[in-house]
C-alpha cells in the first residue's frame, strides 16, 4: 500500500499539537516531527484555513485544536460503537468500586486511552481521554498485548523505559506475564506506571473474536489492599462490552 506522505505529516501534525501540553510554534512542529519548515507552514495554514488548527497566540503564532476537529472527534464519540457500548457499563462499575474506569486501545505501539469515568470523589490523578501511555508498564496495555494478533510484531518494536522501581524491563519477563494474562483473563500493573498506582485490566473483543480495547480500573495502592473484588467486576465489565459488541464465547 502506497502512503501519501503529505496526508500522514498532516495526521502527525494534528496528534502533535493535541497531545502537547505546551504551546507550539510552526519550528517547534518542524522540529520535533522533523519536517521541512516550509512544508510544516504550508500544512498549518491549510488545517487553520479549514478550522483544524487555530493560531492560539498571535504574537508568538502558536497552535491549538481548532474546531472543526473537535466536532469530528465528538461525532467519532457518537457513533463509536465500542465508546456507545462501555459508557453506561464503566459508569456502573465506577459507581460501584468508587475508582476511575477507563477504556483503551493500542495506536502505533502504544495504548490510548479513549473513554473514562471519575468516581464521584476523585481523590488521585488518574490518565486522561487522550493521553498515551506504555503498553509493558499498563495493565490496559498488558492486557491488550496478551491477545493482540500482532503480538509478535508489537513486541518487535517494543521499548521497556523503567517508569518506576516495579516496571517490567526484560522483554522475557513481560513474554511470561503476558501468558499468565491469558490464562487468567485479566493484567494487573502493580505500581508500575505510578508508585502509587495499582490497575486492573481485562480485554474487551469485537464479533470477530479480536481483541479491540481493554477496560482498566485505577486505584490508590495501599498495604492490604485486596484486589479480588475488582477484578472480578472488571472481567464482568469486560466481558458485558464484549458481548454488545457482538462476541458471545
Amino acid at each position: 500500500m502506497k502512503i501519501n506522505r503529505t496526508a500522514m505529516r498532516t495526521v502527525e501534525i494534528l496528534e502533535l499539537v493535541a497531545s502537547s501540553e505546551q504551546d507550539l510554534t510552526l519550528g517547534d512542529i518542524s522540529t520535533q516531527l522533523q519536517i521541512p519548515k516550509t512544508s510544516t507552514f504550508d500544512i498549518l495554514e491549510t488545517l487553520v484555513h479549514l478550522n483544524m488548527l487555530y493560531i492560539k497566540e498571535q504574537r508568538l503564532k502558536t497552535y491549538a485544536i481548532g474546531v472543526k476537529a473537535y466536532v469530528i472527534g465528538n461525532n467519532y464519540s457518537k457513533t463509536s460503537l465500542l465508546l456507545n457500548s462501555s459508557t453506561a457499563i464503566i459508569k456502573d462499575l465506577s459507581e460501584k468500586t468508587g475508582q476511575a474506569v477507563l477504556v483503551a486501545k493500542e495506536d502505533s505501539g502504544k495504548v490510548i486511552y479513549t473513554l473514562k469515568q471519575d468516581p464521584t470523589k476523585k481523590v488521585i490523578a488518574t490518565p486522561e481521554i487522550g493521553d498515551l501511555d506504555y503498553l509493558h508498564a499498563t495493565s490496559s496495555g498488558k492486557a491488550i498485548l496478551a491477545y493482540s494478533a500482532d503480538q509478535q510484531q508489537l513486541l518487535r518494536d517494543l521499548s521497556l523505559p523503567q517508569c518506576t522501581e516495579k516496571s517490567i524491563t526484560s522483554l522475557v519477563q513481560l513474554k511470561a506475564e503476558l501468558f499468565d494474562i491469558r490464562t487468567d483473563g485479566y493484567a494487573v500493573s502493580d505500581r508500575e506506571k505510578e508508585d502509587y498506582l495499582y490497575a486492573i485490566a481485562a480485554p474487551i473483543f469485537d464479533y470477530n473474536g479480536v481483541v479491540s480495547a481493554a477496560v482498566e480500573l485505577v486505584c490508590l495502592y495501599q498495604e492490604g489492599y485486596d484486589p479480588a473484588p475488582h477484578i472480578k467486576a472488571v472481567k464482568k465489565a469486560a466481558r458485558e462490552i464484549s458481548k454488545l459488541l457482538g462476541y458471545d464465547r
